[in-house]
């Protein structure tokens, strides 16, 4: 769903734009491959995932309802250095580059919405860049923890992830391994900092979940 802002940027060019749903698991963009569109997500979520000549999987970011994906094609004509697929089921506005680059030219709203989008997304690249040399493995973990959880209206003391990360998926965001990550959980757990609820983790002791980002 679109916020306000977007609505009144969307309303001057939807017919010059079309949408289209991707099943969950569906590739959206295939690495190694140029992107010819620029994509809006509407609902759902999407991931980005580079793989090595090897298979290895390295986790690069996600999409979610509010951001755009396809930056780059607006910029260069190199082929996506990464894989980009649905997570779950998808809903997206896609925007040819050529029209892309003509509506940001003359829609000043989009325009402030997509540099917007890509500073958020350039300032997350760089924390994890720089997480990656200057913390623990531990560190990376609590951080990513700290990233992904929101406040709990009805207790703002605490915070809560929903629904309960999936350890693999974790493993891969900080570049570790799902046993790592199951152990700094249960570290977390006994040091009363986080609990698991049904479909959950909330987090009692943000301040501490804080200090353990070293």
């Amino acid at each position: 769903m679109m916020g306000p802002d977007q609505d009144v940027w969307y309303s001057s060019i939807s017919d010059r734009t079309s949408q289209k749903h991707y099943a969950a698991e569906e590739i959206i963009a295939l690495q190694g491959e140029p992107i010819d569109f620029v994509g809006y997500v509407l609902s759902g979520k999407a991931k980005a995932v580079a793989y090595s000549e090897n298979g290895d999987a390295t986790w690069v970011g996600h999409f979610q309802a509010g951001e755009f994906l396809g930056h780059t094609s607006l910029l260069t004509n190199s082929p996506v250095r990464f894989e980009i697929s649905a997570e779950t089921d998808v809903n997206i506005i896609r925007v040819s580059v050529p029209v892309m680059q003509d509506l940001l030219s003359t829609e000043h709203g989009l325009n402030a919405t997509l540099a917007k989008d890509l500073a958020a997304r350039l300032d997350g690249m760089t924390s994890r860049l720089i997480e990656a040399f200057t913390l623990s493995t531990k560190g990376r973990i609590c951080a990513e923890l700290s990233r992904l959880s929101r406040i709990i209206g009805i207790m703002p003391g605490n915070l809560i992830i929903r629904p309960s990360p999936v350890f693999v998926e974790l493993a891969q965001r900080v570049n570790s391994t799902r046993e790592t990550v199951s152990r700094t959980v249960s570290e977390l757990q006994k040091k009363n900092i986080v609990t698991r609820e049904p479909g959950a983790l909330v987090i009692l002791d943000p301040d501490a979940l804080r200090r353990a980002i070293v």
